[in-house]
This record gives structure tokens, C-alpha cells and sequence, in this order.
């Protein structure tokens, strides 16, 4: 199990960096947001990383180059003409590019230099401004839900110790007239309906006694597509679009 909450960079730090900057994808993805839901220090580092660089952008200004980095510019082009003895477009003679292009690149520059500082000089742990720890967290149930082919993901956390249901949702565009229906699949047991959930983007909601029961380890959350009535249904309509057990951490 640790290996499947785990495969992500060697040094969390800087894996929570790339996650606050967006450039992790596929199975390091998955992997670092349900690192960021199970392991606190983790989620810190991501917290940390997401207040850093938005303060970076905001002091970030738009930017345009004189005009003695165009001349330069200009120069190094007609060096390269001169060795390739090829013709190579200039700059229209108004020298006036578009604002967005040159402010973006230099932006993305600066942002790229200071993330690389503040991975060079961090500290041996997080700082101070990481919310600390007030209690350890109880008992946890997480499910990873994929199909590739049709780009329907489901994230499932159980928050044992509140009864609490959380879940990240994407792909789930049913017909008109349907609705994505969620079912916990006891061990040994039959489809109990959970509800109508989103079709995208994350749902959180509290769960009954009742259903908090169900919810052990081995247990699956399952998805369908269900007419769209309002109410909860007894029994889940083929096919089954998405199912995943759920695994204690």
C-alpha cells in the first residue's frame, strides 16, 4: 500500500512545489493529491509552496525590454544570418511586440530563478507560518477511480473519525435526463446508494451513522449514470462506470 501512496520524488518538498505549480500529471498527479489528503506534512509543504509563489506573482509587474536589448537582439539575429546565410525575418521595424508575450516570458523567468532560490536555500524543516499540527488525524479510507479511455476519474477520502465523505470529480457527463450516482459495495454485500453527486470538481458532505458503517476497508465505491428522479435508487443500472475498493492509510 505505501508503494501506491508513494510513487512521487524523492524529496516530498520539492514534489509539493511542482503540485503547487501545476506540472505534475498522470500517476505522480493522483499520487500527490492523495499524498496531500493523507500526510499533513505534506499538505504543509503544498500550502507553503501556494502562499510563496502567489506572493511571487503578485509582485510581479509587466515588463517590456528597451531599446538596447532590441538592438542587441537584432544583432545576434543578423550574426546567425551571417553564419547560416540564410534570411531570417526581423522584427517589424516598430519594434513594438506584443505586451503579453515578452511580459509572460520574462515573468515565467523570474517566477522559474526564485522557486529555484527558494528551493536552494529552504530549511531542514518547514517554517513557522505552516499551520501546526493540533491533533493526529483518526483512521482514513482513500479510493482511486479511473478509465483512461473515457478520462472519468473519481477520488474518494473517508474521514473515519468525522464521518466525512470527500471526493474529486471529472468526466462525469451523462446523457440528458441522467445524473452520476455514487454506491458503497459492502464486502460480500450489495450496492447501497450513496447519492447523486457532481459531475466535476470536488463534493464534500457528511456522512449518516448508517452509512459511516459501511465504509471499511475492502469495501468498493462504484458509479453509474441513474435517471435523474430526484430520490436515491435501490439497485444501480448497468454498466458500471467506475469502481474502486476502498484502502485504510
Amino acid at each position: 500500500m505505501a508503494d501506491e501512496l508513494d510513487p512521487i520524488a524523492e524529496d516530498p518538498f520539492v514534489t509539493a512545489g511542482e503540485f503547487a505549480l501545476g506540472v505534475l500529471e498522470g500517476s505522480e498527479l493522483a499520487a500527490a493529491q492523495r499524498r496531500q489528503w493523507t500526510d499533513r506534512n505534506f499538505a504543509d509543504a503544498v500550502d507553503w509552496w501556494n502562499i510563496r509563489l502567489a506572493s511571487m506573482g503578485e509582485a510581479t509587474e509587466a515588463l517590456l525590454p528597451s531599446e538596447a536589448v532590441w538592438r542587441g537582439i537584432e544583432a545576434e539575429i543578423g550574426r546567425i544570418q551571417d553564419d547560416r546565410a540564410e534570411p531570417i525575418a526581423l522584427q517589424p521595424a516598430s519594434r513594438q511586440p506584443a505586451p503579453w508575450s515578452v511580459a509572460t516570458a520574462l515573468a515565467g523567468a523570474a517566477l522559474a530563478a526564485v522557486a529555484l532560490a527558494f528551493f536552494l536555500t529552504r530549511p531542514s524543516s518547514l517554517p513557522p507560518s505552516a499551520p501546526p499540527i493540533i491533533e493526529a488525524r483518526g483512521p482514513q479510507l482513500v479510493a482511486q477511480l479511473q478509465d483512461e479511455e473515457s478520462g472519468r476519474k473519481l477520488a474518494g477520502l473517508i474521514d473515519a473519525r468525522n464521518n466525512r465523505l470527500s471526493l474529486k470529480i471529472a468526466g462525469l457527463e451523462p446523457e440528458a435526463g441522467q445524473a452520476p450516482e455514487l454506491w458503497v459495495i459492502p464486502v460480500g454485500g450489495t450496492p447501497i446508494s450513496l447519492g447523486y453527486i457532481p459531475q466535476r470538481g470536488e463534493f464534500s458532505r457528511g456522512l449518516s451513522s448508517d452509512e459511516a458503517a459501511l465504509m471499511r476497508e475492502g469495501a468498493t465505491l462504484a458509479v453509474t449514470f441513474e435517471e435523474d428522479i430526484g430520490t436515491r435508487h435501490e439497485a444501480p443500472t448497468p454498466p458500471i462506470l467506475l469502481a474502486g475498493t476502498l484502502d485504510q492509510v
